[in-house]
């Protein structure tokens, strides 16, 4: 069985020596078969203020040194199935110079010296030991290694902070969401219900398409994270596509205040195969962008067809200016930057969501315009 033995207190340095290090952030592992004696020096180890693990067979220590990796480790060299030897070469393998290795024995003959430091050792110590000369070599071994423990923990802490921002950011986006669908359906009734004059239906509407966008800011950005971590697995099922393009034309067609003509070409009842939910987010966020830059008095243009033999085609279009050739290659990055100097998650939401079905997303230069084109497999 192995262990973890925490210090009592963090001093400053073992045996009044200077380091900028301090022990009770030094991992020790003690690799010892017998028990009495991997107890003995464990607690003098934490006496000096190091943090110790304890192991009496190879394999516990292997697993303790991966869940948490030491930066000493204090070896026996005789134990009984996987040896020393095998020990100190597996450590060394996995953490190469910022483990310094202490072999402990009983022998002291040539042969056995050099097996230990060709096997990677870095310092060989003949019990028995007084325990003042353990504290004393650990010290010695840290100075040594001081650069290396800090990696270590500077690592450690960024891990942590990560884990605390990820789920920080898991919790606000959940507020966030809940909020925001509050939001949507007050403003949805309230447009449904108050008599209003034009600028204040005016005022409603582009409130509510405000909260929309920033609704689907949301969603994109936790899915992504989601995405990233292969959580996310389309739910394939038919669609109605020319209904699926007509649905997100009526939520987006209000916000068209500058006369753009409006067009679907697909054959109604054409259906195909792909996730209904993702596929329309996906839409959305491309009608979106057209909507932005699509000229005064021009034409945004929403199309499906089949696409090779089973395949589907959706293309979204506007009649703006296309995008510039230099950050074309990388649209659908994350958080590239597009036209004006804009940034965002919106087109790498969309190529995860087309990578997840198995298909691609690409920019094209039309005649008639910028289009952004998904091609699916799937079709009904």
């Amino acid at each position: 069985m192995g262990a973890l033995i925490l210090p009592e207190l963090m001093s400053s340095e073992a045996d009044g020596s200077e380091s900028t290090v301090l022990p009770g952030a030094v991992r020790v592992l003690v690799v010892d078969d017998d028990v009495a004696m991997c107890r003995q020096m464990a607690n003098g180890l934490v006496s000096a203020g190091y943090q110790v693990l304890t192991a009496n067979d190879a394999t516990t220590a292997f697993d303790l040194a991966e869940a948490q990796p030491p930066d000493v480790a204090v070896v026996d060299l005789e134990m009984p199935g996987v040896g020393g030897l095998t020990v100190i070469r597996q450590l060394k393998q996995v953490h190469g110079p910022s483990l310094h290795v202490m072999v402990l024995t009983g022998h002291d003959d040539e042969e056995r010296r050099s097996g230990a430091f060709e096997a990677g050792a870095d310092d060989y110590v003949v019990k028995p030991i007084m325990m003042s000369e353990l504290r004393r070599r650990v010290a010695a071994a840290i100075r040594n290694q001081q650069a290396f423990v800090q990696v270590r923990l500077d690592k450690e802490a960024a891990e942590r902070r990560l884990v605390y921002g990820t789920e920080a950011t898991a919790l606000l986006a959940h507020d966030l969401n809940n909020g925001l669908a509050v939001a949507t359906n007050n403003l949805t009734y309230l447009i449904e219900t108050l008599v209003t004059d034009r600028d204040q239906a005016d005022a409603l509407a582009a409130t509510l398409r405000s909260v929309r966008r920033m609704s689907g800011l949301v969603a994109n950005f936790v899915d992504i994270a989601r995405f990233e971590d292969a959580a996310v697995k389309p739910m394939v099922q038919p669609v109605d596509v020319h209904e699926l393009l007509q649905s997100v034309l009526s939520v987006h067609s209000t916000s068209l205040t500058h006369g753009i003509d409006l067009r679907i070409e697909c054959q109604p009842g054409f259906t195909a195969k792909f996730d209904n939910g993702l596929i329309e987010r996906v839409l959305h966020n491309l009608f979106g962008n057209a909507s932005r830059y699509c000229n005064a008095g021009g034409v945004i243009a929403m199309s499906a067809r089949s696409w090779e033999t089973d395949g589907v085609e959706l293309c979204v279009t506007n009649s703006g200016p296309q995008i510039p050739e230099n950050i074309r290659k990388t649209l659908f990055g994350k958080y590239v930057q597009g036209k004006g100097g804009k940034r965002g998650m919106g087109l790498y939401f969309c190529r995860l969501v087309a990578e997840a079905h198995g298909g691609r997303i690409e920019y094209e230069a039309r005649a008639d315009g910028p289009s952004f084109v998904v091609r699916l497999p799937g079709r009904a």
